[in-house]
């Protein structure tokens, strides 16, 4: 079983062991643990897999890269993350948040082989042996609303709906003789809808276990586009206002487009992408 597999299936069965610490508690606000408000900043390392077709595949035409593998970018990445929530209502049951980050790769290697063109970026006849400049970004941005219909001074276990808006920027250019022959460039803005359970758990006033899981799929016309999301942490609050956390995160993203049948997509092929890293992050809350 894959690794973004075994973790996404994992949070159920989480829940299902924890539900007898979820019974017995007070529902009095006044004594949760759960804060009004949070930020965090943090440092993200995480190993990706990412590969992208540019073309149509259902008349066999097309350009099918694993840009790891085959275009040399680097699968090790680190990051800048940010991420914060806030509660509101005399409950505490209801919470917005939204998070940040983006990796940025890109790289030269030398082919050995031949590359063909899509006819929609200038056809021609197939490109090398040359060097091979290649790029792939994005960024997940996320905004959510979570209910939390368990909430007491232990326990919270929430529903939730939001978007996952990711801006990708990926292609590549071919450079023989020293002159860039032949250029491959797409970006799009796919902000996909996703369901999300929660569960966080406090061991004490200052030791929390934090879990969270995100899923989408949606087929409109030509398009075709899912997310699996996951992740878990663990934090210390040895101050008022002050804490630290420790999270291993995932997510696996595949898109199939054929033209422009969904908002931010306008393009002919497919791109897929997946993360597994460790996050180590400081917490400010209120």
């Amino acid at each position: 079983m894959k690794k973004w597999q075994l973790l996404s299936v994992s949070l159920p069965v989480i829940l299902l062991l924890a539900a007898p610490a979820m019974a017995d508690y007070s529902t009095d606000p006044g004594n949760f643990p759960w804060k009004k408000g949070y930020v965090n900043l943090g440092y993200y390392v995480a190993e990706v897999d990412s590969a992208f077709r540019i073309g149509e595949s259902n008349v066999g035409v097309g350009l099918d890269l694993d840009v790891e593998e085959f275009l040399g970018l680097d699968s090790n990445q680190s990051a800048f993350r940010f991420d914060a929530g806030w509660r509101w209502g005399k409950t505490r049951r209801h919470k917005a948040e939204f998070g940040w980050f983006r990796f940025e790769r890109d790289g030269t290697k030398f082919l050995n082989e031949a590359v063909e063109i899509p006819p929609e970026f200038g056809g021609g006849p197939p490109v090398g042996p040359g060097d091979f400049t290649s790029v792939f970004n994005f960024d997940i941005i996320k905004l959510k609303y979570e209910y939390s219909f368990i909430l007491d001074d232990r326990a919270d276990l929430n529903v939730g709906i939001g978007l996952f808006v990711m801006p990708i920027e990926f292609g590549f250019t071919a450079i023989v003789g020293g002159v860039g022959t032949s250029k491959v460039e797409e970006d799009i803005t796919a902000p996909l809808p996703v369901i999300g359970l929660g569960f966080d758990y406090a061991f004490s006033p200052k030791w929390f276990l934090r879990q969270q899981l995100d899923l989408f799929y949606l087929e409109i016309g030509d398009f075709a586009g899912g997310i699996t999301a996951y992740n878990v942490a663990v934090e210390y609050m040895p101050w008022k206002h002050v804490g630290f956390g420790l999270g291993v995160d995932g997510m696996r993203v595949q898109i199939e487009a054929n033209g422009s049948d969904y908002p931010g997509v306008d393009f002919r092929g497919n791109v897929e992408f997946s993360y597994l890293g460790a996050q180590l992050y400081v917490k400010v809350f209120y």
